[in-house]
């Protein structure tokens, strides 16, 4: 009964457009209202389940500095089936690294989540974008993750939009392993990658419209994207345009 409870409260969530609507502030809502339930659900520890890819981090040298790892990172809550066959319930994980991580292959991401959505980002990259709660902490994350590999099963691009209610220990995650940077901002949170000069990784937080003291975990609005160090691949389109808005608008760009 517990885990049939969690995997319908996350499937739910993922159902009102977790990968889709997140945009949509009627929708956002109510996937909020699904992970405070869902919270309720999600055990505290367990034990492991599915491995994790390896925590090293293959990169160009220089450009994001070291990005590895002595321990192999293992995902960690209920699961749904094994040798029974059954469908597994969503992963929780224990470390933000555990996902945002580029040695992830398609297999991983089929064999970790119960629901997987495919999207081409160009004709270069396609995605597979996954809903995601990755615990009941309030300063763990809850939204859409997508990661768009390349035609030889690279991954290149890692997306998250979501929301937190503290986003201090993803920052720390980031500035550690991929080497983001604070810059200066009027409203919320800027923290960028640069290469020559121009962002090419980007996380963006910022309160949300309307904060509910009842929903903690929906304070802080996230964007976040990671690519890869290469010549071939610089923001999206997307972040490209949210980043030079912003830039026109005054928030950050200044001396």
């Amino acid at each position: 009964m517990f885990r049939r409870t969690v995997m319908f409260w996350v499937a739910a969530a993922a159902s009102f457009g977790v990968p889709y609507g997140y945009f949509n502030p009627s929708v956002r809502e109510t996937a909020s209202t699904y992970w405070t339930k869902a919270k309720a659900y999600l055990p505290s520890g367990g034990t492991g389940q599915t491995d994790a890819p390896e925590a090293s981090i293959n990169a160009t040298a220089g450009q994001f500095g070291s990005l590895s790892s002595p321990t192999s990172p293992q995902i960690t809550g209920s699961s749904l089936g094994g040798a029974s066959g059954q469908a597994m319930a969503a992963p929780i994980f224990k470390e933000f690294s555990h996902f945002i991580n580029f040695d992830a292959t398609p297999r991983w991401i089929m064999d970790t989540w119960p629901h997987v959505s495919t999207t081409l980002a160009d004709l270069n990259l396609e995605g597979m974008r996954v809903p995601l709660v990755s615990g009941s902490r309030v300063d763990d994350i809850a939204g859409s993750l997508t990661y768009y590999f390349d035609k030889d099963k690279q991954l290149q691009r890692i997306t998250f939009h979501g929301t937190t209610g503290d986003e201090r220990r993803l920052v720390t995650m980031l500035t550690q392993y991929y080497k983001f940077e604070s810059e200066p901002t009027v409203a919320g949170s800027l923290y960028m990658v640069k290469w020559n000069g121009s962002p090419v990784s980007v996380l963006r937080v910022e309160p949300a419209a309307v904060v509910n003291q009842n929903l903690p975990h929906t304070r802080l609005k996230i964007d976040l994207e990671i690519n890869r160090p290469s010549r071939y691949y610089s923001l999206s389109p997307e972040m490209a345009k949210l980043v030079d808005r912003d830039k026109h608008a005054g928030r950050w760009g200044f001396q």
